[in-house]
This record gives structure tokens, sequence and C-alpha cells, in this order.
């Protein structure tokens, strides 16, 4: 994919930028992928990744996945996958997150999104994204070994921030 020419505003001031882009990449996929194992194996819409699925063993990507396990590192990271709305913080609990609708759409392949978020250095939050009619993303341009391989998908819908089995 191309690189994006992107131009972030500029503070009048100081002269730094006050924007940045967050890209949805592979790290990113294999992150959502574990989470939605692990939520599929609990069958509610609730985790604490630090707590239920953080790992110091050595794993193979797809091993990591299939486990629901995550490395310390990408635990770290999981505010890139917030900044895209494929997951959520739940307020009331500390440290829990769950899947939104948009997220498991995208597992599923029912959607494309955005390949670049557009993050305030100011306000912290994602202003929108960067060309949204062209740079889009589907999760099958993440289907290659550095992310897990062939995803199967996940077999339970998100609605209303409830898992649902599906029926096959």
């Amino acid at each position: 994919m191309e690189k994006p020419n992107f131009i972030p505003e500029v503070c009048p001031h100081c002269k730094q930028s006050t924007q940045y882009l967050v890209p949805v990449d592979t790290g990113a996929v294999v992150m959502l992928k574990a989470i939605s194992k692990k939520i599929g194996q609990k069958r509610i819409n609730i985790v604490h990744p630090r707590k239920e699925m953080e790992t110091s063993e050595k794993y193979s990507i797809l091993e990591l996945i299939q486990q629901g396990k995550l490395t310390s590192v990408m635990v770290g990271n999981l505010s890139k996958l917030r900044m895209h709305g494929l997951i959520a913080k739940l307020k009331d609990k500390a440290g829990n997150y769950c899947m939104t609708h948009k997220g498991s759409q995208f597992l599923k392949g029912r959607i494309a999104i955005p390949k670049y978020a557009i993050r305030s250095k100011v306000s912290s939050k994602t202003l929108g994204y960067f060309e949204p009619d062209h740079l889009m993303v589907h999760i099958d341009d993440f289907d290659g070994d550095d992310c897990g391989g062939f995803w199967e998908g996940i077999d339970y819908e998100i609605a209303e921030g409830r898992v649902f089995k599906e029926l096959i």
C-alpha cells in the first residue's frame, strides 16, 4: 500500500505538529484476532488483557491467536485498536475491554475500515480518518503468515455489547 501523503496541522506558536496517523497494521489485526478468540472462549464480551491474556511464554503468532494470548508489548499497544473503534474500554471496570460491533464485522470480513486514524496530540482523541475514500483495509489484506495465516473468522456476533452464538 502506498505511503500516505499526510500533512499534519502545526501549532502556530511552537511549530510542532499537533496530529499524527495511526495505521491498522498486522500487529493490530493479530491483537484483535487474539481478543476475539478469548471473548469467544469466555462467551462474554469482556476481557482484562493484562490479567487474562498476557503471557511471557514464547508462542508463534498463530498460537497466540488460537489461545487468546497477548505479549506485554501487544497489551501496551491496545490503544491502537481503540483509536479505530475496534475495541472499547469499559468505564466502570478498570483494565477491561470489549469488542465493538465494528470490530466483529471487520473480523468477519463484512466491512472494510479506514487504514489510518488521525489522532490529536492536543486532545488525545481520534479526529477522523485520513483519506477514507481510498485508503481502506479489509481482513483479507492480513492473511499472510505474519498475521496468523488463514483466518477462519469468529462464530459469534457482537450486538449491543453482547456475544451471540451464530447458528451455523
